[in-house]
């Protein structure tokens, strides 16, 4: 059996940790972890917004046949990291192995890739395929230059994808519009009405918890459409 371990920025049903998945045999573990919600202050909304939406994408994941073992913010059991959390889930399901997509956040990656010797388990890292550049394709393009400068990358990548270029050259016939872009917008604008959402039942509990949870955290919670 394999455990699949989704963390709160890939809710995405073609994260590569699921690419190959069973919903017939395999778990899926998602954690609302203190360790992340407070490794610095977040706003309340943030928070909300995350949490609610991890618990939206493991309702979906049991929609299409899969086990997932979700342990929220206010569990009594909640071991508070996802080195802990995934221990107590080795200790319940006996997997063969653990999959992840490998971690954006630097911390969390590192602590990932402690997890084998830790848990003498198999842990598969998967690459994050759901961006255009690779870190191996920064990498290369990095390697022995004095400056890493982001404009850039940029126009490299745009080269390599062909996105918003005329042959060769950049579409319009420049790279970027920035310095128009930081100036005021023109009187009469048509700025579209803000859209609006009405939080469910899943929402308006994970609302609950962030008041209740996080009140020394910056921001407003309500209005929250």
């Amino acid at each position: 059996m394999v455990l699949r371990f989704i963390l709160g920025d890939q809710l995405s049903h073609g994260i590569s940790s699921l690419s190959d998945g069973d919903p017939s045999s395999d778990i899926v573990l998602i954690c609302e972890v203190r360790q992340e919600a407070t490794r610095v202050r977040h706003h309340k909304k943030k928070i909300a917004f995350i949490f609610s939406a991890m618990r939206h994408f493991a309702a979906e994941l049991e929609a299409e046949g899969y086990h997932v073992d979700y342990t929220h913010y206010d569990d009594a059991e909640n071991a508070g990291s996802f080195s802990k959390e995934l221990e107590r889930a080795i200790e319940r399901h006996k997997p063969d192995r653990v999959v992840v997509t490998e971690a954006s956040e630097y911390a969390a990656l590192e602590e990932l890739q402690t997890w084998e010797a830790t848990f003498d388990l198999p842990v598969e890292i998967r690459s994050d395929d759901r961006f255009l550049a690779s870190k191996q394709t920064f990498a290369d393009w990095a390697e022995g230059r004095k400056q890493l400068r982001m404009e850039f990358f940029y126009r490299e990548m745009r080269r390599a994808h062909g996105i918003l270029m005329d042959g060769d050259e950049p579409a319009g016939g420049q790279w970027n519009y920035d310095s128009e872009n930081r100036k005021p917008p023109k009187r009469g604008l048509d700025v579209p009405t803000t859209y609006h959402s009405k939080p469910n039942r899943i929402t308006e509990d994970v609302l609950e918890l962030v008041e209740r949870t996080f009140p020394d955290h910056f921001g407003d919670l309500h209005p929250f459409h």
